[in-house]
């Protein structure tokens, strides 16, 4: 997850010595032990290692204490947009009791706690109606979520997304996919050659290019140009979460991704030297996924080619694809700052108006890819003029 920004990183470049962390001392012992570990193994064990892993330490990761903002993180209209479109889809069901809807990767909870507060405060009969299941496999944040989503009814969690109950009318996800960890390839001479990660005591950790371990990553990228230099990311693990949810969507229903992503012709542009693949630390960006295992967001763009393959494979339907700032705009953004900021005063309407700027601004998080699919029919919803 990010903020978005242009990557530098150039995999068999990196030669920086890496900061010893806790986690970077496991890794070294593991790779000595069983040989190099795939990029995909590294970025699993950086982001998600159950003790020392980015997103499982217990420390704040979003927000002005962590080392990035989401769009919920920046004002409560982003939430307040998203309950629009709940109250929409609501009533174009016939207002159904209850109305199941789920949110996967929730965060800080800031996503579910302005959606929630927007809703309440417009139809409470939804608010009244509504059981939200937050899907988040940490113990620590989901912890967390309940205290802080304490005085909203219905909430519930769920470990994983495999655990998640078919028939959810709105299922919504907020800079998910583009945190699943990723293989590293880059052509060399002419070839995929996949990077692994291996380790010397002398020089640290350093990518390696080697055989293409597995074909179906081959596959993925068969209609890629293999320009040399090339770096492309390739995660099937993101196809079989679109499926997942895609199967637990109902029929009448949504199901709604917010992340930074790009068509795969643009994705694998034989331009595209240094991929996508960027970290971030204390707000600040970086080119180098060995450096503080453990202590750093590593993240990179998803392909929505592949994310709309398995959308349709599971039966569900594209709506049109839009930026989140194209998304805003269409619902009409100037009119969330009342609705967000229920005393009105002046700072916090100016508050919000700056919100709205940094939430649509096509360099940062106005990029971000707006995708939904609908499973059954539903009538046209605030933010899509058309299908």
């Amino acid at each position: 997850m990010s903020s978005g920004g242009p990557a530098t990183f150039d995999p068999l470049a990196v030669t920086r010595p890496t900061p010893d962390t806790p986690l970077a001392r496991i890794l070294a012992e593991r790779i000595r032990t069983d040989g190099p570990l795939s990029f995909r193994d590294w970025m699993d064990a950086c982001l998600y290692h159950p003790d020392l892993g980015y997103y499982r330490r217990g420390q704040p990761t979003v927000g002005r204490e962590g080392d990035f903002l989401t769009s919920p993180e920046v004002h409560p209209l982003f939430g307040a947009a998203l309950g629009h479109v709940a109250v929409a889809l609501w009533h174009s069901m016939n207002r159904p009791s209850p109305m199941r809807v789920t949110e996967v990767g929730p965060g800080t909870g800031a996503l579910a706690e302005s959606m929630l507060n927007q809703i309440g405060a417009n139809e409470p009969d939804l608010l009244s109606a509504i059981e939200l299941t937050l899907v988040e496999p940490d113990e620590q944040a989901a912890d967390a979520q309940h205290r802080r989503l304490a005085h909203f009814r219905g909430i519930s969690h769920a470990p994983s997304i495999s655990r998640l109950q078919p028939g959810q009318q709105f299922v919504f996800a907020n800079e998910l996919l583009d945190a699943v960890p990723v293989h590293l390839l880059q052509v060399v001479d002419g070839d995929w050659r996949e990077c692994d990660v291996d380790h010397s005591p002398g020089r640290g950790f350093r990518l390696r290019p080697g055989a293409v371990a597995d074909e179906p990553l081959r596959e993925t990228l068969s209609d890629v140009q293999p320009s040399d230099g090339l770096v492309a990311e390739v995660s099937p693990e993101r196809g079989e979460i679109i499926c997942a949810l895609g199967r637990a969507v109902a029929e009448p229903g949504l199901l709604l991704l917010f992340d930074y992503g790009y068509r795969r012709e643009r994705l694998y542009a034989p331009w595209r030297r240094q991929g996508t693949l960027m970290t971030f630390r204390k707000h600040v960006p970086g080119d180098d996924p060995l450096a503080y295992p453990g202590e750093q967001d590593i993240t990179c763009h998803i392909d929505i080619d592949q994310v709309e393959e398995h959308a349709l494979a599971s039966g569900l339907t594209p709506l049109a694809e839009l930026s989140q700032s194209e998304w805003l705009h269409q619902l009409g953004a100037a009119l969330f700052p009342a609705v967000a900021d229920a005393d009105g005063s002046t700072a916090a309407y100016l508050a919000a108006r700056r919100a709205a700027e940094t939430l649509t601004d096509p360099a940062g998080l106005g990029r971000v890819a707006v995708l939904g699919y609908t499973r059954g029919e539903i009538p046209t919803l605030p933010g899509w003029t058309s299908r």
